[in-house]
């Protein structure tokens, strides 16, 4: 969900909320092809997953490099830099 739109980027494309994946317990078809095409989706999901984790942990390292926490006292001297709209 994007925190401009509110909306994922497939309803913004296609009008309609994205549909659900199904569970899949192994082994429960008859038919191996399913059983095998559902075990490549489950298994690129936990990749998919596992990437995003990696990837929100790199940013968090980076922010927190750049993040300096500030205290101040009424009374202090600070500069405030004001910029117009633009």
């Amino acid at each position: 969900m994007h925190s401009a739109t509110g909306m994922s980027p497939y309803e913004i494309t296609f009008g309609k909320k994205p549909p659900s994946l199904i569970q899949y317990l192994e082994g429960t078809s008859n038919v191996e092809a399913v059983d095998e095409r559902f075990k490549q989706r489950d298994q690129m999901l936990a990749g998919l997953a596992k990437k995003l984790t990696k990837a929100q942990q790199r940013m968090k390292v980076y922010v927190d490099k750049q993040h300096c926490d500030l205290n101040f006292e009424v009374g202090d001297w600070v500069l405030v830099r004001l910029r117009p709209r633009r």
